[in-house]
C-alpha cells in the first residue's frame, strides 16, 4: 500500500499464517450437587439456566447494563448469585469464566515447560537427588503479571489453578474501585489470600518501569518516604496498595497476560479482521505522571505487547484480543516484539458464537501443525 514502511513491507514476507482446526470440548454430561441436573445434558441445562434467568428483569439502568449482559451473568461467573460484583465496564470486558478457565490452563501447561528449578540444583546425586544427596526440591512455580485485571475474571482463573503451576497473581488496575470488586469476587470462588495482590498502578508503566526479564528492577521508595501512595488496604482478606507492594511479594514475574481496553464495544464497528493493533488500541498513559512514576505517553497495541515480552523473565506472554482483530498486525506486533518462529491464536466460541481469540507467544507450536501438507511453506 502507498506509504508504507520498507521495513513494514520485509515483515509481510516473514508472516505466514496457518489454520489448524483444533477443539476444546466441554464435557457433555453434568456432574452436580443439583439434583435437578442429575444425568441431563450440558445443552439442556444451559438451556433451563438461561429460562430461569430471563424470568429475572435487568435490575440495573439499560444506558450503563445492557439486558444482553445481564442475560449472560452466569456465563461471567458461575458464582454470580452468590454476590460477584461488576461495574458498568465489566459488564462488557469481563472475560466469561469458562473462557478464562480455559486460557488459565495453557498457563498451567506452559508453567511445567518455562519455568525452570531453583538454583544451585544438582542431579548429581541421581534421579530426584542433588549434591550430597539430598531430595531434589520440585521446579519453581510461575508468578503471573495480570496487567488490565478489572474485576477479576482472568486473575480468579489463574489463582484456581493448584500453587505447584501459579503461585502468585499480581493483578494491577488503575481503578481502586475495580481491585476491591476483583477481591470481593475472589474471596466468594475461596481464593487463598496469598495467591493474589492488587496493585493500584498504571499498568504499562509497571511493566515498563518496575520489571526487565522477569526481575524487579525499580526499588520503591518506602512508605513512609512518599505519603502520595495509595493506601494500603485489607479488603475481604485481600492485601490492596501501590507499588510497593511490588518489593514486598513480588520481586520477579515469570509470565505476562494483557487484556487491555479495547475502545469500548463498537470495535466490531472496523469489519471482520478489521481492528488493528497500531490504530486502533490505544492504551492510556500517566500524562501527568503516577505515583512513583513520571509521565508517560500513550501507547498502541504494537508497543503494548513489546512492553509486556520484555517484562517477563519466559518472553511467555498472552494477549486477549477482540474477535475481528487484524492477523497481520498482530504479526507486526510479534516481530517488533522480538519474537520469532511461531505464535499460536486461539478463537473462543460460545454456543457457536466467536466471542473473543487469545494470542500466545513464547512457545514453540510447531506440533500443532502438520508442516507437510504446506509443501514446505512454513518453518
Amino acid at each position: 500500500p502507498k506509504g508504507k514502511s520498507k521495513k513494514h513491507t520485509d515483515n509481510d514476507a516473514k508472516i505466514l499464517v496457518f489454520r489448524t482446526p483444533l477443539k476444546t470440548v466441554v464435557k457433555k454430561t453434568i456432574t452436580s450437587n443439583n439434583t435437578d441436573w442429575a444425568g441431563k445434558c450440558l445443552c439442556q441445562c444451559r438451556y433451563e439456566n438461561l429460562i430461569k434467568g430471563s424470568t429475572q428483569p435487568n435490575p440495573h439502568d439499560p444506558s450503563l447494563v445492557h439486558d444482553k449482559y445481564w442475560a449472560q451473568r452466569r456465563r461471567l461467573f458461575k458464582k454470580f448469585d452468590d454476590g460477584i460484583q461488576l461495574d458498568a465496564e465489566g459488564w462488557y470486558s469481563v472475560t466469561p469464566e469458562v473462557v478464562a478457565d480455559h486460557v488459565a490452563s495453557r498457563f498451567g501447561d506452559a508453567s511445567k515447560q518455562l519455568v525452570r528449578y531453583p538454583a544451585n540444583q544438582n542431579a548429581r546425586g541421581g534421579k530426584g537427588t542433588r549434591r550430597g544427596g539430598q531430595k531434589k526440591k520440585p521446579p519453581k512455580s510461575m508468578v503471573i503479571l495480570d496487567a488490565f485485571c478489572g474485576c477479576g475474571g482472568n486473575g480468579i482463573a489463574f489463582a484456581k489453578l493448584s500453587s505447584s503451576a501459579i503461585s502468585l497473581v499480581v493483578c494491577v488496575d488503575l481503578d481502586r474501585s475495580k481491585l476491591r470488586k476483583a477481591a470481593h469476587n475472589a474471596s466468594i470462588y475461596g481464593i487463598p489470600p496469598n495467591r493474589m495482590i492488587f496493585v493500584e498502578a498504571n499498568s504499562v508503566a509497571v511493566m515498563e518501569r518496575c520489571y526487565r526479564d522477569g526481575n524487579l528492577i525499580m526499588d520503591p521508595p518506602p512508605r513512609e518516604e512518599l505519603s502520595e501512595y495509595p493506601p494500603r488496604e485489607i479488603y475481604d482478606d485481600f492485601t490492596i496498595g501501590g507499588i510497593d507492594l511490588l518489593a514486598e511479594y513480588a520481586q520477579h514475574i515469570d509470565a505476562v497476560f494483557i487484556d487491555p481496553p479495547w475502545g469500548g464495544i463498537d470495535y466490531g464497528a472496523m469489519g471482520k479482521d478489521g481492528y488493528d493493533l497500531a490504530r486502533d488500541m490505544k492504551i492510556r498513559g500517566c500524562e501527568r505522571g503516577c505515583v512513583g512514576f513520571p509521565p508517560t505517553p500513550e501507547i498502541d497495541g504494537v508497543r503494548l505487547l513489546k512492553i509486556a515480552a520484555a517484562a517477563t523473565s519466559t518472553r511467555f506472554v498472552a494477549y486477549d484480543l477482540p474477535r475481528n482483530a487484524n492477523k497481520r498486525s498482530l504479526a507486526h506486533a510479534a516481530l517488533e516484539a522480538g519474537y520469532e518462529g511461531n505464535s499460536k491464536l486461539e478463537e473462543h466460541y460460545l454456543n457457536g458464537r466467536l466471542k473473543t481469540v487469545t494470542a500466545y507467544f513464547g512457545q514453540d507450536f510447531r506440533n500443532l501443525l502438520d508442516l507437510k501438507k504446506y509443501h514446505g511453506k512454513g518453518n
